[in-house]
């Protein structure tokens, strides 16, 4: 019985297999359910809007910092625990991961039912092409793994000046590109140093091996867009251009709110 319940779910994966590129399986049910309002309210996690955005268009919200683990554009993106469809009215939010995150058996499912999709081009340009209609959002954790290895105590290292592909895709689509910074998010994990042996330090919350996250408050604050006029073959100085006047955005929204946020010792580092 067990074999042929694995042998059915093996044929849905291969049949299913697209859908991570065409814009998840939402739901809006799964999105709502009450353990992610538990989740959230464990740090807690906080949404704020610093301007409506108009659903007849697309975005991408380039999301900022990694962190250890993201777990705040979790919370805020691939649930409604924080309220976003009642702060960004029929705008859908699509959290973007890597591939593998899909290759696990039953956690892809719940990844789909949130409306997580594939970080891939192919599945970012499904989703702001318009084959899946408009008011698609598209949160971007721009500086991936290789931020996660940069962080440390008390700076906000973004690793941004060579990530470049996500301008290329909004002027390609004439998408918005919205700067997202979660206050806090570093702060889930300490990190200690261990006779340098690890240039940045071993990562550490509470519990279970210092795997759980630690109880901080966490504000995510989503910036004002820079509208972005379509260019499907954009040169390299126009990308280079939106590419620093994004850069400048980032800066601004970390600047007028790090103090709001308790953090107002912590440096901004964008390499």
């Amino acid at each position: 019985m067990t074999l042929t319940i694995c042998f059915i779910y093996v044929c849905w994966i291969y049949f299913d297999r697209h859908t991570d590129l065409q814009g998840g399986r939402w739901s809006n049910r799964i999105r709502q359910l009450p353990i992610f309002r538990q989740f959230v309210n464990y740090f807690p996690l906080k949404l704020i809007k610093s301007e409506d955005l108009d659903s007849n268009q697309n975005y991408i919200f380039g999301f900022h910092p990694h962190g250890a683990f993201s777990l705040s554009a979790l919370g805020n993106f691939g649930t409604d625990a924080t309220n976003f469809s009642t702060l960004f009215t029929n705008i859908r939010p699509h959290l973007m991961l890597l591939h593998i995150q899909f290759q696990f058996p039953f956690t892809r499912e719940v990844l789909l039912n949130l409306g997580v999709c594939c970080v891939s081009k192919d599945s970012c340009e499904y989703l702001l092409s318009g084959k899946s209609g408009k008011g698609n959002a598209l949160v971007i954790i721009i500086g991936g793994a290789h931020e996660m290895y940069l962080t440390k105590n008390d700076t906000m290292i973004l690793y941004l000046k060579t990530r470049k592909g996500f301008i290329t895709l909004a002027l390609k689509h004439g998408a918005s590109l919205v700067p997202v910074i979660s206050f806090g998010e570093n702060e889930l994990y300490q990190r200690y140093t261990c006779f340098n042996l690890f240039p940045n330090g071993i990562v550490w919350g509470r519990l279970f091996a210092g795997h759980i996250p630690r109880r901080r408050p966490v504000v995510t604050v989503v910036g004002k867009p820079i509208y972005v006029k379509q260019n499907i073959n954009p040169t390299s100085e126009e990308i280079d251009q939106l590419h620093n006047q994004y850069i400048q955005a980032v800066e601004q929204l970390f600047e007028v709110n790090k103090h709001k946020y308790s953090l107002g010792h912590v440096k901004l580092e964008i390499v």
